[in-house]
C-alpha cells in the first residue's frame, strides 16, 4: 500500500511539474484566471471616501483632457506632423484605457455632486475628438451627453473653456463647432 501511495504521489508531482513548466512557456495565465474589470463596480453609486475619490478622478481627467487640447493646438500651430501623429496615438489609447471606463457609469451623471463635473469631462472629451478630426466619435459623445442629461439642459457647464453656459446651449455650440473643426 505504501508503495502505491508513493508512486501515486510521484505521478502527481510529475504531472504538476509538467503543468507548471507548460505555464512558464505560455504567454501568460489564461483569461479565466485574470480578473476582468466589472461594469457593475463602475455602475454602483458611491458615498463617503469612494465618492471623494471618484470626484478627484473626474477632476483629474478634466484637467488632463484640457491640457491635451492645449498640447494638440500647439502641435498644430507649430505644424509638427510627426509629433501630432504620435500624440494622437497616445490620446486614442488614453481615451480608451482611462477615460471611457471612468465615464462608463450611469450613476455619476445623475449624482448631485458629480453631474456637472461628469458633463464637463464629457464636453472636454467631445472637444478633443473634434480637434482630432474624429467627427463620428465626437457625434457619439454629443449624443451620449444629450441622452444622459435629457431634462437638465439648464444645468451650467464649463463650455466653451472659461465660460459657464447652460448645457443645452453648450451642446448646440459644440454641435456647430464639430463642422467648423
Amino acid at each position: 500500500m505504501m508503495r502505491r501511495l508513493t508512486r501515486a504521489s510521484l505521478s502527481l508531482l510529475l504531472a504538476a511539474t509538467a503543468l507548471a513548466a507548460a505555464g512558464c512557456v505560455s504567454d501568460g495565465p489564461p483569461d479565466q484566471l485574470v480578473p476582468q474589470p466589472q461594469a457593475s463596480k463602475a455602475s454602483a453609486p458611491l458615498a463617503g471616501e469612494a465618492l471623494g475619490e471618484r470626484k478627484r478622478d473626474l477632476q483629474r481627467a478634466h484637467r488632463d483632457v484640457t491640457q491635451f487640447q492645449a498640447t494638440l493646438a500647439s502641435l498644430r500651430y507649430r505644424r509638427e506632423r510627426n509629433g501630432l501623429v504620435q500624440f494622437s496615438q497616445f490620446l486614442d489609447a488614453y481615451l480608451g484605457v482611462h477615460l471611457e471606463p471612468l465615464l462608463a457609469g450611469e450613476w455619476q451623471s445623475r449624482h448631485p455632486e458629480l453631474a456637472a463635473l461628469d458633463a464637463n469631462v464629457r464636453f472636454a472629451e467631445a472637444e478633443l475628438l473634434i480637434q482630432l478630426k474624429l467627427q463620428g466619435r465626437a457625434e457619439d459623445a454629443m449624443d451620449e451627453i444629450s441622452r444622459r442629461f435629457r431634462g437638465r439642459e439648464d444645468m451650467l457647464v464649463a463650455y466653451p473653456k472659461g465660460k459657464q453656459t447652460p448645457l443645452g446651449a453648450a451642446l448646440k455650440q459644440l454641435r456647430e463647432r464639430k463642422w467648423s473643426g
